[in-house]
């Protein structure tokens, strides 16, 4: 910036070279041209002064941005170095995922390599269940779509068995074996058709869970056993005068109908 020192130096200093002129024009000549000389000067020097004022202005703002720049630099370089301490967390924690997903589909495979023998042994299961439980208004719904699954799984072919889903094939087993487990824990008493010699008959029946069951008809005169296998519910007739009307008098006691009576039957085990 020009002081006032400085300019009034200058402005001596041009008085000084106009000096010699003055002798050669007239006081009114030299007064005019000094005072334009002055006034251009004076200009001169304002517009410098506005030159410096607005340099420095705008210094400042460059040093300001300047300043905030290299904040956002610093910053830059602290989100970046954030960024690569994620990336490294993420791919370790992704390659121990990787490794899990590896164990986890190796178990599936070694899974549904098993599963064959495991559907041939629920099958197995099935025949014991009495017709009347299976899909019946006394039984379960579930159990019934459970077994049509399992028998539509083991005959698949072996490139449809890859296609089905673990979880499609486990389900079935997990049903059957859930339905026999409730099946055996119950005492039931139902009433359903069975054969006698060539006949069909309406019979009580009572079921000792998987075990054995005892039939007989509503004037207690014929009385049967059953027992299960893998070939299903077999009936033979119980022989013995007092026996179907002890039968009766059980399946009275379990159905609500009768009094609960100490009664002796026999039992044949294979």
């Amino acid at each position: 910036m020009f002081s006032v020192t400085r300019s009034g130096a200058a402005l001596a200093s041009l008085l000084l070279s106009i000096a010699p002129l003055a002798e050669a024009q007239s006081v009114a000549e030299q007064h005019v041209e000094l005072r334009a000389t002055i006034e251009q000067w004076m200009q001169a020097v304002d517009k410098s002064q506005e030159l410096e004022n607005r340099w420095a202005l705008e210094k400042s703002v460059l040093e300001d941005s300047i300043v905030g720049l290299k904040g956002m630099l610093e910053q830059s370089d602290a989100d970046i170095a954030t960024v690569k301490a994620r990336l490294a967390t993420a791919d370790e924690a992704s390659k121990e995922k990787l490794e899990q997903q590896e164990k986890f589909n190796e178990a599936r495979e070694v899974l549904r390599k098993g599963l064959a023998p495991v559907e041939s042994e629920v099958a197995k299961v099935v025949p014991l269940f009495p017709d009347f439980y299976v899909g019946g208004e006394d039984g379960s719904s579930k159990l019934k779509a459970a077994i049509e699954s399992l028998e539509k799984h083991r005959q698949a072919e072996p490139d449809e068995k890859e296609k089905l889903s673990l979880n499609g094939r486990i389900q079935p087993l997990v049903q059957i074996l859930t339905e026999a487990e409730r099946f055996h824990g119950k005492l039931w008493a139902v009433t359903h058709p069975l054969k006698v010699g060539e006949v069909d008959k309406q019979m009580n029946v009572l079921y000792f869970g998987l075990s054995v069951a005892y039939a007989v008809d509503e004037g207690g005169s014929v009385a049967l056993e059953g027992k299960s296998s893998e070939a299903g519910w077999t009936f033979t007739p119980m022989s013995g005068e007092e026996v179907a009307k002890d039968v009766l008098t059980l399946y009275k006691a379990a159905d609500g109908s009768g009094e609960s009576q100490m009664v002796s039957l026999p039992l044949s085990i294979d």
